[in-house]
């Protein structure tokens, strides 16, 4: 189907697809907002992960692409930047505002592609404690149907895309991609801005340990001109700087709460020793989706589980 056939089409679409955590929610009135990198790669910010749009030689490459209701105006976003056909969504993850759009794009033809198991927890019920958060699981065509274990590549013209799976970070189904010749990192929800990271410790597969990790890793790849893109939040300024500091606040933090746990103290008690004060003033902006409580919740959590 033509991506602008789809696009009216979905228009028509008022609800979310099951299973995809979107049923109460209002989108309403978001807006698609479209942020240039360069010039064949932009950024689009709704409601959920921050979608990289990558314009090929011989089509468009979505990096995930957030909730089911949204997905006509996020065709018609793609559509000002260029009129070549999506191709590929390739998700950096299972959640729902990364992975709500898949069926929708899959049935405009797009090819989505992920991790092997993201396919597994979208296909199944998922209940994460820590968030009170229940996903049922998601329709047939939703999930992705080229998937991968440690690694794929992409090519289009002369750029290579390069997903690569990091194990047990955010989730057990993280991949970031690295668009090697635009010297591009879109890390999912590896990275956060104005808000403490959400890591699924609990039942989702994801650690402390292996978000720092992960972000080592695409560290690695960087140099003072990479432009990494976030999950959550607005862009960081190219070069590695964002990114260290962000990695240093997951050490000091994991440090603090982890020298806690071996004194023996309570959650409770850690929670009144406030290890993340210092960080706050940077990572609690205005709605910020996980406070510093949660956040060193998540930091105990994780660490008693090894």
């Amino acid at each position: 189907m033509p991506r602008v056939m789809l696009s009216r089409l979905l228009l028509l679409m008022l609800s979310a697809m099951p299973g995809m955590n979107a049923v109460a929610q209002d989108f309403s009135g978001v807006e698609i907002t479209t942020v240039p990198v360069s010039d064949n790669f932009y950024v689009l910010y709704g409601a959920g992960g921050n979608i990289g749009v990558f314009v090929g030689e011989d089509g468009i490459i979505l990096i995930d692409d957030q909730f089911a209701p949204l997905s006509g105006r996020i065709s018609d976003a793609v559509e000002r930047i260029s009129s070549q056909d999506i191709k590929y969504v390739i998700n950096t993850h299972w959640h729902g505002d990364h992975s709500g759009g898949n069926e929708n794009f899959a049935n405009g033809g797009a090819v989505i592609v992920a991790h092997e198991y993201v396919r597994r927890r979208m296909s199944m019920e998922v209940f994460l404690p820590l968030y009170n958060s229940r996903t049922m699981p998601a329709p047939v065509n939703a999930l992705p149907t080229v998937t991968f274990m440690d690694d794929i590549r992409f090519y289009s013209g002369t750029e290579t895309l390069h997903a690569i799976h990091v194990p047990n970070a955010h989730t057990d189904t993280d991949a970031f991609v690295h668009f090697e010749n635009a010297n591009i990192i879109h890390l999912g929800d590896l990275l956060w801005t104005g808000s403490y990271p959400r890591i699924d410790v609990e039942h989702g597969g994801g650690s402390v340990d292996g978000v720092i990790s992960a972000l080592e890793q695409a560290l690695a790849l960087g140099n003072a001109d990479t432009q990494f893109i976030n999950g959550h939040g607005t862009l960081v300024e190219k070069g590695t700087g964002y990114l260290q500091s962000y990695l240093a606040m997951l050490r000091t933090v994991r440090s603090r709460v982890a020298n806690m746990i071996i004194e023996g103290k309570s959650l409770r008690q850690i929670l009144a020793a406030r290890p993340t004060e210092d960080f706050d003033a940077e990572f609690l902006a205005e709605n910020a989706y996980i406070d510093a409580d949660m956040f060193t919740r998540i930091m105990y959590i994780s660490l008693t589980k090894q």
